[in-house]
């Protein structure tokens, strides 16, 4: 039987944009052993721009900033600033190449982690909720990719 506070953790997180959005109550008690619990202070960096990535971190509390460097030396542009429900780690999870920015904890944050090799034992093991989280992170991804191009054609 999955823990009950990260059952209720992940209900708070049932939200549109949330990778869980999709899933019965039955099939996250299933993935639930797949998945971790990480905290991480004020201030402290979850992983840097370039680094080898294997997880995706989905915010249970607090704030994360997401940030890449410009071509400007010592300059960052901040992409994103993410709060309860929302992830970081979706590029490399999928693609498997480094980390594509560098995310910090804005304050107090609670993750919920899943590492590539716990993804993969889903699509195995559960092959539909594997779909169903693919899909999730793909729609993200879409949203992020047509938000950013939106943004882009405002500069230019």
């Amino acid at each position: 039987m999955m823990k009950e506070k990260l059952k209720n953790t992940i209900r708070g997180l049932h939200q549109d944009h949330n990778i869980f959005h999709d899933l019965s109550e039955e099939e996250l008690e299933k993935i639930a052993p797949f998945l971790e619990r990480d905290h991480y202070s004020s201030g402290a960096t979850l992983f840097k721009e370039g680094d080898p990535g294997d997880y995706l971190g989905i915010v249970a509390s607090g704030k994360l900033q997401a940030k890449k460097k410009t071509e400007l030396q010592g300059r960052q542009v901040v992409l994103a600033v993410l709060g309860k429900g929302s992830f970081a780690g979706e590029l490399s999870l999928l693609d498997e190449r480094p980390r594509s920015a560098t995310v910090e904890a804005l304050e107090d944050s609670e993750l919920i982690i899943l590492k590539k090799k716990a993804l993969d034992s889903i699509i195995q093991k559960y092959p539909e909720i594997g779909v169903k989280i693919i899909r999730r992170i793909s729609r993200v991804v879409s949203i992020r990719a047509r938000t950013s191009g939106d943004r882009l054609t405002k500069i230019f």
